[in-house]
């Protein structure tokens, strides 16, 4: 029996563009990139049928594989901040890193962009993957984040050195920045990651002025630039916001304060923001007694100032690619990466068509590594894609259950969609309490009572 040449696809073609969706359309994959698209009726002779292992399921919607624009592998579903920084060692750390790659990829997500790390690690997942040693997605990763005394990560006390293990490098001087940018350039990450501002999810009330000084930032961009790679920073208060897209960097990470001249700032220097608002939303949802270091109080008013602030930015045409955050213990690997798809449809007022496009096409602004292969149902990219029941244009939601989809191909070849084998925390991976409270003595029952 002689070999089939690839496959052909039939059905709903949602390309990852803003174009209206091809309802009766054909995609022909042979090897690992994409031949042919269009409508079915006009499928070129060459594409015989007969040739070809046909897909052709009733209902079902053909679309790229998802793009999650911020990803933190290394971090572990970390729970607490001395969790991520102190306690596993880097050798468990890459192995998990690699066994969560997995599910992200089983979650149709076939690219993804980490946005800092601990050690070494995403550069090894990163390459493990590439190499074909290990299914995943493609990764493009940034290093350990640059950040200052008033930067997200040196929460720890003064009196104790900087944690080796934290997913950060402090710097003191233009000199370290320097530094720090060429070190991990020899270190091969495809990005630069600054600390712009800090976060209330560590530091209680903390969104005030940017951690570095705009000239900072600027000698920052420029030299990431000079070396070639895209420059990104954390910047959820105004001024890290303004500053940063002031300074020329590539993208904004939250930017959940950024005001009108901030927006006129990303215009000018083609600035991209990536909310990752679901983290958030999943803060306020687990609804917790106590969320972080500021309370779902402090991450409600962010979400409704994000909301407003975003819409603006997005309809002045600032691009917003959706990015889930996934590393975190509120936004687990592989279970939450199409939420921000809903969100922006919910709360900035995106159609659903718009929100694919920014967790696809628009999304590959980040991906400097494989931009122009992926993202996009297209001849010649690269054929990452998945086929979903239903119509994702009418319910955003269909893309947030992915054990639902009836494939996920990755390269043209369809991934093995066996789930990982759950697997048991080690004892350093907890944040080390001896009780969530006190056990204290009840003298009227005379028995001891939890109090937290």
């Amino acid at each position: 029996m002689q070999a089939k040449k690839g496959y052909l696809f039939k059905g709903r073609v949602i390309d990852g563009s803003l174009n209206a969706p091809i309802e009766q359309g054909a995609v022909v994959v042979e090897g690992e990139r994409i031949q042919w698209v269009g409508t079915a009726a006009q499928l070129p002779p060459q594409y015989d049928e007969r040739d070809y292992d046909v897909i052709a399921l009733p209902g079902r919607s053909i679309l790229p594989g998802l793009i999650d624009g911020h990803t933190h592998i290394s971090f572990g579903e970390s729970r607490s901040e001395e969790e991520n920084a102190l306690y596993t060692p880097p050798e468990f750390r890459t192995l998990k890193a690699m066994y969560y790659a997995k599910k992200v990829l089983q979650a149709g997500v076939t690219s993804c962009f980490d946005a800092a790390t601990t050690y070494n690690v995403a550069q090894a997942v990163r390459d493990a993957i590439d190499t074909g040693m290990f299914e995943g997605p493609r990764f493009t990763v940034s290093g350990k984040q640059i950040t200052n005394h008033q930067g997200l990560e040196d929460s720890f006390p003064s009196w104790m050195e900087f944690p080796v293990g934290q997913s950060a490098v402090l710097v003191k001087n233009k000199d370290d920045l320097i530094e720090a940018i060429r070190l991990q350039i020899k270190e091969e990450v495809d990005a630069i990651k600054v600390s712009g501002s800090n976060d209330n999810l560590i530091t209680p009330d903390a969104l005030g002025a940017s951690a570095f000084t705009l000239e900072e930032l600027k000698l920052i961009a420029d030299e990431t630039h000079r070396l070639g790679r895209l420059c990104s920073t954390h910047a959820r208060s105004r001024d890290a916001a303004l500053d940063a897209a002031r300074a020329g960097f590539d993208n904004l990470f939250h930017a959940s304060y950024i005001d009108e001249e901030g927006i006129e700032a990303c215009l000018k220097n083609k600035v991209v923001i990536t909310p990752t608002l679901t983290l958030l939303v999943n803060l306020v949802g687990a609804n917790p007694d106590n969320a972080g270091a500021s309370g779902k109080s402090a991450f409600q008013r962010e979400i409704e100032a994000a909301s407003e602030n975003l819409t603006r930015a997005w309809k002045a045409g600032v691009p917003i690619i959706a990015g889930s955050e996934s590393g975190w213990s509120p936004v687990p690997y592989g279970q939450w990466h199409g939420k921000e798809m809903e969100i922006f449809v919910d709360l900035l007022g995106m159609t659903p068509l718009q929100a694919i496009h920014a967790n696809t096409l628009a999304a590959t602004r980040l991906i400097k590594r494989y931009g122009n292969e992926i993202g996009k149902i297209e001849a010649g990219r690269l054929a990452d894609l998945l086929v979903v029941p239903g119509d994702p244009t009418k319910d955003i939601r269909i893309l947030q259950f992915p054990k639902r989809f009836d494939y996920i191909f990755k390269g043209g070849k369809p991934i093995d969609r066996t789930p990982p084998m759950p697997r048991k925390r080690k004892w350093y991976e907890r944040t080390k309490i001896f009780l969530d409270g006190l056990y204290e003595f009840d003298e009227e029952t005379g028995t001891g009572k939890l109090t937290h």
